[in-house]
């Protein structure tokens, strides 16, 4: 009999929405409710960014009646048990299975029990770093959603170069963990590339988009009859979409003058935007948006000139909503092909024949509906299922052996690395 649970690992509420990994965690959770019997998503609490409330507790009793909620805080026992773990995974990622099984007992009972309740279920990961955050991963058939490559973004982010130890330890730390996993998804073809070459033992699995269906309806959406602003950025208060904003403005500040521009989330609030901002009488900064539909409407294009991997989840927003997209060279290679026709490089003489011409404004809004649509026609949607779905190979005393183990603790962090130091050749 196939195993019908779930349990979905996220650090921290996505409810509030308040960036893409939100958004995508939100459409990968309606999947996984289509198609199991059981989902249950697992989560910290105590989130320094992003905490559960008891108000958002309700909100998602709400938003997925079906799904069971289970939190817990993450103690500072916890956090410096993963600390531990990343700093073994960039120098011994040879041995990141036996990195992940490392657990301190007692320090996440909710975690525990559910592990014990249901021993079959399949475990659903987001991000790498969840590998090293939850106490101790066993027999479970885990997945591992990588929304992006992190040691890629990381080097964007502290600005330091592929060549730096940093960046070098944090790529062997990554490659080591997402290869103890039997499935790693990726969100754009480039990634799914990537990891294919470098990951071991996992299968990649390339999935842009979960909850299409949902999505479509949003391209019934008419445009406004007068347009307020020509172009919309939207963006979290991540480093990468602050330096691509700023670093968009004071390139092409010379003729961008004249383009009413909105700005809308959470990057509004960061001094380096303010501070370039007031340069622009023709920008205006909205801060969150409680009805962003509401502006796309009365938008004439998007932009997406940020750097780091992954697909932009606001490209795929505005797409949906049928905008045209100026991206930078680094979000326009997270998307896959036959995007030619509605996302554009950032060019002054094709930004003004798409925002000036309304001919051809009209045609890229009709090819960013057919070319969104085609996202739910791609993708290893079915083949994540069979991951899911599939009973691990294991015989019934490991599955007795992982029981009693998380019974006394799961691995026991001593035992743990004596039995890893004897696989170290010097």
């Amino acid at each position: 009999m196939r195993p019908q649970d779930v349990i979905f690992y996220f650090n921290g509420t996505f409810m509030q929405r308040l960036n893409g990994a939100h958004a995508r965690a939100d459409s990968f959770l309606r999947f996984l409710l289509r198609h199991f019997q059981r989902v249950i998503v697992y989560s910290f609490r105590n989130h320094p960014t992003c905490p559960w409330t008891n108000d958002l507790v309700q909100r998602f009793a709400a938003e997925y009646p079906r799904a069971q909620l289970i939190l817990e805080d993450r103690t500072a026992a916890l956090v410096a048990m993963t600390r531990l773990k990343n700093t073994l995974a960039m120098f011994l990622p040879s041995l990141a299975r036996q990195i992940i099984r490392i657990s301190l007992p007692g320090a996440a009972p909710a975690y525990a029990s559910l592990l014990k309740e249901h021993p079959s279920a399949a475990l659903i990961i987001n991000y790498v770093d969840g590998l090293t955050q939850l106490n101790g991963i066993l027999h479970q058939q885990f997945v591992v959603e990588t929304h992006d490559i992190k040691f890629i973004n990381y080097r964007f982010q502290a600005h330091k170069p592929a060549t730096a130890i940093r960046s070098i330890s944090k790529f062997r730390s990554e490659i080591g963990l997402l290869s103890t996993a039997p499935g790693v998804i990726a969100i754009s073809p480039t990634e799914a590339h990537f990891f294919r070459m470098l990951v071991d033992h996992a299968k990649v699995l390339y999935i842009p988009e979960f909850d299409q269906d949902t999505k479509l309806q949003e391209l019934e959406t008419a445009d406004a009859e007068d347009f307020l602003y020509d172009l919309i950025f939207v963006g979290s208060d991540n480093v990468l979409n602050v330096d691509g904003l700023v670093g968009f403005l004071r390139e092409h500040g010379p003729w961008l003058w004249k383009y009413r521009i909105a700005v809308c989330g959470k990057v509004c609030q960061h001094t380096a935007v303010t501070q370039i901002a007031g340069r622009y009488p023709s920008l205006s900064l909205l801060g969150f948006v409680d009805d962003i539909d509401q502006i796309y409407r009365r938008s004439k294009a998007a932009l997406s000139p940020v750097v780091g991997t992954g697909l932009k989840i606001k490209i795929v927003d505005a797409l949906a909503k049928g905008k045209p997209v100026f991206a930078s060279q680094s979000s326009l290679a997270g998307l896959p092909p036959g995007y030619e026709g509605c996302v554009f490089p950032i060019e002054r003489r094709v930004m003004g024949r798409i925002l000036n011409q309304e001919e051809s404004r009209r045609a890229a809004a009709r090819e960013s509906r057919t070319y969104f649509a085609s996202f739910g026609q791609r993708g290893d949607h079915e083949e994540l299922l069979r991951l899911l779905r599939s009973r691990r190979d294991a015989t019934q005393a490991e599955i007795e052996g992982a029981k009693v183990q998380r019974e006394e603790g799961v691995v026991p962090l001593t035992k743990s690395l004596q039995d890893s130091s004897r696989r170290i050749s010097i």
